[in-house]
């Protein structure tokens, strides 16, 4: 078995890394965070800037099989977890020829979206190799633009594309951290010990720009359904343990 967690931008992912590091040891995990080279190699093979987050977590096995052939025959088979920001099917089953263990987190679509907005601004556009970050930077988007952007409709279900939900082993809520990662580690029999780190300049900003919260979850409705899906499935196991 293979424990997958894929780290979907600002849901606590970071936080959740120290957990791990602790609960694994050194030649038991690898961190996964090559999203940038993925970007800027998309990017020069003739894929428009904003659309290449897009097209990144939309390859299909055969395709996420050849870029990623590399990544994935040099995996040291001592690898037990990997995590970080990639496509949720590059470690399929079919690409790694182990039965891999789904881990997510999810958060609040808005929060999460304002969040990462404000986070991208602390970036400087002239050294950033990703294209999409370094157009919104470079474009002085504003956080309307960035929330309606095409590029990044329903970024965060994006990274679970061709994985149907119910196949997640355990989704995670950000905003129930400590609480859902107690219940991970009695799951996977591994002590993970909470850490809080790489909250965001603004963690508290979305409720100022709380009169685009509806507009964005309609626009961003898979994402909502995403987060729904997650709470609702969190409260089924909390009366199925009680």
């Amino acid at each position: 078995m293979l424990y997958v967690s894929v780290h979907i931008p600002k849901t606590a992912g970071t936080s959740f890394a120290s957990s791990l590091k602790h609960a694994f040891s050194p030649n038991e995990i690898q961190f996964d965070y090559q999203h940038e080279r993925d970007h800027a190699l998309l990017a020069a093979q003739g894929v428009e800037p904003l659309g290449t987050h897009q097209k990144w977590l939309s390859l299909n096995l055969p395709q996420l099989a050849w870029r990623y052939r590399k990544d994935l025959t040099q995996l040291p088979k001592s690898v037990q977890l990997v995590h970080g920001h990639f496509p949720a099917q590059k470690y399929h089953r079919a690409l790694t020829w182990r039965k891999p263990f789904y881990i997510t987190w999810v958060r609040e679509p808005f929060a999460r979206a304002v969040s990462n907005y404000f986070y991208w601004q602390t970036f400087d556009p002239d050294t950033m190799p990703d294209p999409l970050v370094r157009t919104v930077l470079s474009e002085n988007w504003d956080l309307e633009t960035y929330l309606f952007h095409p590029a990044l409709r329903n970024y965060q279900s994006m990274f679970l594309k061709g994985l149907p939900w119910q196949r997640i082993d355990f989704i995670g809520v950000t905003e129930t951290f400590t609480r859902d990662l107690a219940t991970l580690s009695q799951l996977i029999k591994r002590p993970l010990k909470p850490f809080v780190q790489n909250t965001g300049p603004r963690p508290k900003a979305a409720h100022t720009y709380d009169h685009l919260r509806e507009r964005f979850l309609a626009y961003h409705h898979r994402d909502a359904q995403l987060y729904q899906y997650a709470l609702q499935r969190r409260t089924s196991s909390i009366k199925t343990n009680t």
